[in-house]
């Protein structure tokens, strides 16, 4: 373990100071304001998602945060993470998550950041398969795919307009295409897949948290609220084991998300793991939590929860959607312990 004051320092980033707390209160109120859950909702209908507003993200300055210094970003990946948590707690039905992801691996693959860094971008390991909100306003899609003992990375643009499944979650569909791919940008890096694809799951394990915290919460609220029996039903241990339980499942993917994110913002930290390992353990910790948490979140409600006006279903379908981007948590905890056996 590196114990210079240099590295130790470094580390002070896993306990957000005051500035980063600002920011991702910040971000809470922004998308709670402006993008309430009635607009994930709203996907639901003809409509579809309100793409359109893709804009006000832009121009809140979300995408950038992160990016070089020399691509107009602001901050490390430390903070992005900070707002994508809120992101997803709220559900927002916007690509921020997919669209930082796609331009880090970028980053990480030594492409750089696109040239119009108002498009929304998409990410995957396999072109044929669908792409998670890979369908928006001018997307291209980060395609990353293993090259021998090396990682090809590629920006892509698929022709023609793809199909969208919607039937998990309408607010973040999958999309694929039928017709060509036309491929641009390239490059092949001398690293492993896992170390590419470090910064983007470190972003979809924060987004993960926050669609875990955000289910807790309203768990919580209900378990105060709800009564049986003359009391609130959070009174009785079943109930309150279980939370207490789900609050650790996100303290614990939290922590490992934010330390992932300290490593990617200094990579000298990187000579201590096998490079991506804490994404991995970060992105499978997330998806645990996210799944197990919006599960009992549908369970606490009752016969309510299976409805379609209950907001339950909304972090359930989200955590579906969204817990086997760049792999299961089964998944991820395997390469993980495989890149240690390699690494020791």
């Amino acid at each position: 373990m590196t114990t210079s004051p240099s590295a130790l320092a470094a580390w002070d980033d896993l306990v957000p100071g005051a500035e980063r707390q600002e920011l991702a209160d910040t971000a809470r109120r922004h998308f709670a304001e402006q993008f309430p859950l009635t607009g994930v909702r709203e996907c639901f209908g003809a409509g579809g998602r309100p793409l359109d507003r893709w804009v006000e993200i832009v121009e809140a300055g979300y995408p950038v945060i992160g990016l070089p210094e020399s691509a107009g970003g602001i901050g490390g990946l430390t903070d992005l993470v900070a707002v994508v948590e809120e992101s997803g707690r709220a559900l927002l039905p916007l690509p921020l998550a997919a669209t930082a992801a796609g331009r880090h691996t970028l980053i990480r693959g030594g492409l750089g950041v696109p040239a119009e860094t108002d498009r929304s971008t998409a990410l995957t390991t396999d072109p044929a398969a669908g792409v998670l909100d890979g369908a928006g306003a001018a997307t291209v899609v980060t395609v990353a795919v293993v090259d021998d003992a090396t990682t090809r990375v590629a920006e892509v643009t698929p022709a023609g307009a793809p199909e969208l499944v919607t039937h998990v979650d309408p607010s973040r569909p999958v999309a694929r295409w039928s017709g060509s791919i036309a491929e641009g940008r390239a490059q092949t890096v001398d690293a492993t897949i896992d170390h590419v694809l470090a910064p983007a799951r470190t972003i979809f394990a924060a987004d993960l948290v926050g669609i875990a915290a955000g289910a807790l919460q309203r768990s919580v609220d209900h378990a105060l609220a709800r009564e049986q029996f003359g009391r609130p039903i959070g009174a009785f241990q079943a109930v309150k084991h279980r939370l207490a339980d789900h609050y650790v499942l996100v303290e614990r993917a939290r922590s490992l998300t934010r330390a992932a994110a300290v490593v990617v913002d200094h990579p000298e930290l990187d000579t201590d793991w096998a490079p991506g390992v804490l994404a991995l353990l970060a992105k499978a910790a997330a998806a645990e939590a996210a799944l197990r948490i919006t599960a009992t979140h549908v369970q606490l409600l009752g016969a309510m929860g299976v409805t379609f006006e209950a907001d339950a279903h909304l972090y359930f379908r989200r955590a579906e959607q969204t817990a086997s981007v760049l792999g299961s948590t089964a998944e991820c905890q395997i390469r993980a312990v495989r890149l240690m056996g390699t690494r020791r």
